[in-house]
């Protein structure tokens, strides 16, 4: 009975930590030979995968050249995650804070908290005995608090600081088995942290404008200010070339009008360029009686490659019947490209003056690559002046 204790016990410290002490990050707590390419992949995905509001505002002004000031256009912007080529308005500032949940669910398409890897036992690398993990169960919630301030340099110039501020929430539970005794041990993980996410500066000039719509140029730049050990930040300085158009508004009976917008650009990767990633997205704003604006969008990333390289998830394997070894992904990672998709629902309505909005919007997935968050819910507010 003691060595049975003895081997599960081991096979504990090798596989899997049994609690946070003196793990100072998420990350840290992945610190064993199996268990660290989760981690490392954890890191590299979930600061990429927090959504990030669009700095256009909800509200523009143009110049009127008769009575020489900016009015404020009649149109209000619902889309909170597209960008509007058309500018803020020269002198005019833009101030917006909002709040989102972000949930980690699933793992191409399995449930994260309940993974198991039970069918071929893994080696272990330190004394070669086999065991399997009949469950791994993560949770991953991030609580994040956005604010983001434009200014409109130019008629047609915008610059936009964004600072978004993270209460992240970690949490494991773990079983896993020696395959020889059949005797389980258990680990479980619990752990919080609070920090500035990554930091954005983004500019936005306009270069068209006319009777078929607008077209902008943009520029965003990502400074990692966030932990990404945490899974709060990417930990690359990033620069992203964008392009933004849209068609002109509509008019759809008395009180409705209709406009549609695309986004597009390259996300590069200063460290890696093999990190970089595609951005696009479409959308459609309804704009009711100058008062209340809906809108959808279909939002999407196209990496340039897989998040880890060929076998960075592999471990020994052996089968039981034939005692045959072998290398296989841990839990079933896969390693390939993840090409994300969701739909945007939401909108903005007029709270006060034509001076402070509301705005709400839910992200939904479109597929199950990667991971996952089954509902991203927001809620903001915003004032121009």
């Amino acid at each position: 009975m003691k060595r049975r204790a003895a081997t599960a016990a081991m096979l504990l410290a090798v596989s899997l930590p049994a609690a946070r002490v003196g793990a100072r990050t998420f990350r840290e707590t992945f610190e064993r030979p199996i268990t660290r390419p989760i981690g490392d992949a954890l890191a590299a995905s979930i600061g990429r995968s927090l959504p990030l509001t669009a700095a256009s505002a909800g509200i523009t002004f143009s110049f009127d050249k008769e009575t020489q000031v900016f009015e404020r256009e009649t149109d209000i912007l619902g889309q909170v995650f597209l960008e509007r080529p058309r500018p803020l308005g020269r002198g005019k500032w833009n101030l917006s804070a909002s709040y989102q949940w972000v949930r980690i669910d699933t793992l191409d398409g399995r449930d994260l908290d309940a993974l198991s890897d039970t069918r071929f036992p893994i080696i272990d690398p330190r004394n070669g005995r086999p065991f399997t993990v009949p469950r791994f169960g993560l949770d991953l919630a991030t609580h994040q608090v956005t604010t983001s301030l434009t200014y409109g340099a130019t008629a047609d110039l915008d610059l936009n600081l964004t600072v978004p501020v993270l209460y992240s929430t970690f949490e494991s539970r773990v079983i896993f088995r020696d395959a020889a005794t059949g005797r389980e041990q258990r680990a479980h993980v619990r752990a919080s942290s609070t920090g500035v996410g990554d930091l954005f500066l983004r500019g936005k000039q306009r270069f068209a404008h006319g009777r078929w719509g607008d077209v902008a140029a943009g520029l965003v730049l990502r400074v990692p200010t966030g932990n990404e050990d945490d899974f709060q930040g990417t930990g690359a300085w990033e620069v992203a070339p964008m392009l933004y158009a849209a068609t002109p508004s509509v008019a759809v009976g008395s009180r409705v009008r209709v406009q549609a917008y695309a986004n597009g650009g390259i996300d590069v990767d200063a460290g890696d360029v093999e990190r970089s990633e595609g951005r696009l997205g479409i959308g459609v704003d309804g704009a009711v009686a100058e008062r209340l604006t809906v809108a959808v969008a279909v939002l999407g990333r196209e990496p340039f490659a897989g998040i880890a390289p060929p076998g960075f998830f592999d471990v020994t394997r052996v089968d039981p019947r034939t005692g045959r070894r072998f290398r296989a992904p841990v839990l079933g990672f896969d390693r390939g490209r993840a090409n994300p998709y969701d739909l945007s629902l939401g909108g903005r309505v007029d709270l006060w003056r034509d001076t402070v909005f509301g705005f709400v919007n839910v992200l939904l997935p479109l597929d199950r690559a990667g991971f996952r968050s089954d509902v991203i819910p927001l809620i903001g507010l915003e004032a121009a002046f």
